[in-house]
C-alpha cells in the first residue's frame, strides 16, 4: 500500500465510555488504512463497534465517551490532537458522514435548501446566491427529480430514499476526501437501495473519494467493497480483500455471518445462525471475546485473547485456530 494514497490511517484506537462501574471500552485496538478511491467495508452484528470506530473518526464521541489513546490520521494529520475549532473545519469539508436514519439527521425546521447551502457557505465561502445554484446542481446529481422545489421543502415531506439522497448530497457538497457512510440503506426498498448504492459508486468514480462503509448487509459488502473489515465485541477479528472474505472466511465469526446469509441457488435451505449474542462492553467473557459462541474454543481461548495476526497471504486474523494451523505469520 502506497502511503502517498492512505487518506485515512486508523492505529490501536481505543474509545471508552464512563459508567457508574467505571471506564468500559467500546473499541480496542483497532487499526486499519483507506486509500483514495477504495470502499472499506465495515461489517458485524449490532454492538460490534462499528458505528463508534466511525463517530471516533469523526470527532463526535461525546463525554462521557472519550478516545483513550491511539491515532487517526487524516492525510498525515493527526485527528486526535487537534482542537475542536480545528476539527470542525475538516469535518464536512474533508470528512463526511452520512448517518444511518435520515430523518433524524435532518433537522425538521430548516429546508432541504437551508441545510445543504450552510455547508457549502462555511467552508467555501459562497454567498446565498451561488450556494443555492450548488446546491439544486447537487440535487439533480444525486437524482432527485423537481430539485428546485425540494430546494425549498422540508425533510418530512420527503420519502426515504428522498431524504438518503439529501444526505448524500450533503455529504459529497464540499466534495470530502474521505466518506463514512453508516448503514446508508437500512429501511429502503431494494430498488432504491440499488439506486443510491450506484449513486455512491459513481460518485466516487467522479471524485477519487475513500468510503468506509458500515453495514449488516453482506450483499452490500459484495457490491461494494474493496477490502472488509469485520469487527465482534469491539475489535477487528479479520481483515482481507472482499474477494478473499467471501472466497475462504478464516475466523469462526466470518464464517458464521457468511452461513447465516442465505443463498439463491440453494433450494430448501435451512439457514444457520450463530448462537448468542454479542457480549456487552462491561461483561466480556475472559479469553477470546468470541469464545461463548465459537464452535471450535479450545482451552487456549478461554485463557488468553488473540492478537491480530498478519499471515503470509496478507491478511489479518485474530483466532488461535488460524494460528494452530500452521499458517506462516508475519
Amino acid at each position: 500500500m502506497s502511503e502517498s494514497n492512505v487518506v485515512l490511517n486508523v492505529q490501536q484506537l481505543h474509545t471508552s465510555f464512563k459508567t457508574n462501574s467505571g471506564y468500559v471500552q467500546s473499541v480496542k485496538d483497532v487499526s486499519f488504512q483507506v486509500q483514495k478511491g477504495e470502499t472499506l467495508a465495515i461489517v458485524g452484528e449490532s454492538g460490534s463497534g462499528k458505528s463508534v470506530t466511525a463517530l471516533s473518526i469523526m470527532g463526535l464521541i461525546e463525554k462521557p465517551g472519550v478516545i483513550e489513546k491511539g491515532k487517526i490520521e487524516l492525510e498525515q494529520v493527526d485527528l486526535t490532537k487537534i482542537n475542536d475549532k480545528e476539527y470542525r473545519k475538516l469535518r464536512g469539508n474533508d470528512i463526511a458522514m452520512i448517518f444511518q436514519e435520515p430523518l433524524t439527521s435532518l433537522n425538521p425546521l430548516f429546508t432541504i435548501g437551508n441545510q445543504i447551502a450552510e455547508a457549502i457557505k462555511l467552508h467555501q465561502g459562497l454567498d446565498t446566491k451561488q450556494a443555492k445554484v450548488n446546491v439544486i446542481e447537487l440535487l439533480k446529481r444525486v437524482g432527485i427529480p423537481r430539485a428546485e422545489k425540494v430546494y425549498y421543502s422540508y425533510p418530512h415531506t420527503l420519502s426515504g430514499g428522498m431524504r438518503q439522497r439529501v444526505m448524500i448530497a450533503m455529504a459529497l457538497s464540499c466534495k470530502p476526501k474521505l466518506l463514512i457512510a453508516d448503514e446508508p440503506t437500512t429501511a429502503l426498498d431494494v430498488t432504491i437501495q440499488a439506486q443510491i448504492l450506484e449513486l455512491m459508486k459513481k460518485l466516487k468514480d467522479e471524485n477519487n473519494t475513500a468510503i468506509i462503509l458500515i453495514t449488516h448487509d453482506l450483499g452490500v459488502v459484495a457490491e461494494m467493497a474493496d477490502s472488509v473489515a469485520v469487527m465482534y465485541a469491539g475489535q477487528i477479528v479479520e481483515f482481507a480483500d472482499v474477494f478473499t472474505i467471501f472466497a475462504d472466511p478464516k475466523h469462526p465469526y466470518t464464517q458464521g455471518l457468511l452461513n447465516s446469509t442465505p443463498k439463491f441457488y440453494e433450494k430448501n435451505e435451512v439457514l444457520q445462525s450463530i448462537k448468542g449474542t454479542v457480549p456487552t462492553s462491561n461483561s466480556m467473557p475472559i479469553g477470546c471475546r468470541f469464545n461463548p459462541r465459537c464452535p471450535y474454543v479450545t482451552q487456549k481461548c478461554l485463557n488468553e485473547n488473540p492478537s491480530l495476526k498478519k499471515l503470509d497471504s496478507g491478511r489479518q486474523v485474530r483466532c488461535w485456530l488460524v494460528e494452530e494451523e500452521g499458517e506462516t505469520l508475519v
